[in-house]
């Protein structure tokens, strides 16, 4: 007997959140933003790496962080678990994810930056429309195309005899990365249970952060197609899987899993930044292959009068023309750490160090 697959079985989940509120107090980012009353939180201490935050408020898997004296800056991490835990408090509220995007940009717009976003398609029915292995043997046979995205796999322990498969298509520090792989393996392993009682389930996540992450809540905000309705046509705008590596032909198991759904589209703002500038001419310019050249030298004990360059390199301090370039790169990468020991390693004469504060002026 023919088991139909149907689109009836393919659900969306907001799947992780993060989110920085700027300028807000500890008690209006859980009381007002989140709606949730101030004794249900445990207050503990809690850390995240790069951050200052020293102390946490969790409620079960919903964690706020912020500093304990003084501060003005909290920032929301809702895991897996804990976006599940917030969708059914917002279903208690009679609310959904659109509600609670609604009222951040209408209330707190321009006080608030999202940071993550991972949002999923969970693909329930008893016949998939794919398999993680499927989409693994295009991609290794180049049938397929995610705007010039690398692929990687991962395999981990499975359930008896079964391997279990995650896809990864682009990279984890970049603005937007796939993630699909066997849920039913993975919950099959959690629980010590045969996959049967699991029954077929198959996920794709799209991992977002940033500005990206940012534009694409506004979307959830504002547009009133479902969620699911949403994410597919995120899919489709950036990934595609073929018939063959011709890419002429859009493979057709992939077709019917997306169906007829309009693409939608992320725009990203790609910043020619001064290091890429620097690193341009390091490689087109001929630095790279001085640098090169006097370690040949260096290695064959044939510099003569030439002085030994890694010597030079250490006792080197930064321009402050460079030192203004790195500080842009670290702060876009979210290193601020960093940018003490970059200024620790710039000529010193009238170095201003980078500040987001508006210099004072001082009055007649």
């Amino acid at each position: 007997m023919r088991i139909l697959k149907s689109r009836e079985f393919i659900t969306a989940k907001v799947d992780w959140l993060q989110i920085v509120f700027y300028g807000l107090e500890i008690r209006e980012v859980l009381t007002t933003v989140l709606q949730i009353d101030l004794s249900c939180f445990l207050i503990e201490s809690g850390r995240v790496k790069h951050k200052p935050y020293d102390i946490c408020y969790t409620y079960g898997s919903i964690k706020v962080f912020t500093e304990e004296v003084g501060s003005l800056e909290c920032y929301l991490v809702l895991s897996g678990e804990g976006c599940t835990v917030y969708e059914q408090l917002l279903h208690s509220m009679e609310l959904t994810w659109r509600d609670f995007f609604q009222r951040l940009f209408y209330f707190f717009d321009g006080f608030f930056q999202v940071k993550r976003l991972d949002v999923a398609l969970d693909d329930r029915n008893e016949q998939p429309y794919f398999t993680v292995k499927q989409l693994i043997g295009k991609c290794e046979k180049h049938q397929f195309y995610s705007r010039n995205r690398k692929f990687d796999i991962y395999q981990s322990t499975g359930v008896g005899n079964k391997k279990s498969y995650t896809l990864y298509i682009g990279k984890r520090k970049s603005d937007l990365m796939f993630r699909i792989y066997d849920k039913d393996l993975e919950l099959a392993r959690q629980k010590n249970c045969a996959v049967e009682e699991i029954g077929s389930w198959k996920r794709l996540e799209i991992e977002l952060k940033r500005s990206v992450a940012h534009d694409m809540v506004k979307i959830l905000a504002i547009d009133e197609r479902p969620l699911e309705e949403l994410i597919r046509g995120v899919v489709k705008d950036e990934l595609t899987f073929y018939t063959d590596d011709s890419w002429k032909k859009v493979w057709r198991n992939w077709e019917r899993y997306l169906g007829n759904i309009r693409p939608l589209h992320l725009s990203r703002v790609y910043e020619i930044t001064g290091l890429v500038h620097t690193q341009e001419w390091l490689i087109h310019g001929g630095g790279l292959a001085g640098i090169k050249a006097f370690r040949f030298l260096a290695e064959h004990g044939a510099l003569g009068q030439l002085e030994e360059l890694d010597s030079l390199v250490n006792e080197m301090k930064y321009t402050h023309s460079l030192a203004k370039k790195i500080v842009d790169h670290l702060i876009a990468v979210e290193r601020e750490d960093l940018i003490e020991m970059v200024y620790d390693q710039t000529k010193k004469e009238s170095l201003e160090k980078k500040s987001t504060k508006t210099p004072s002026q001082s009055s007649t």
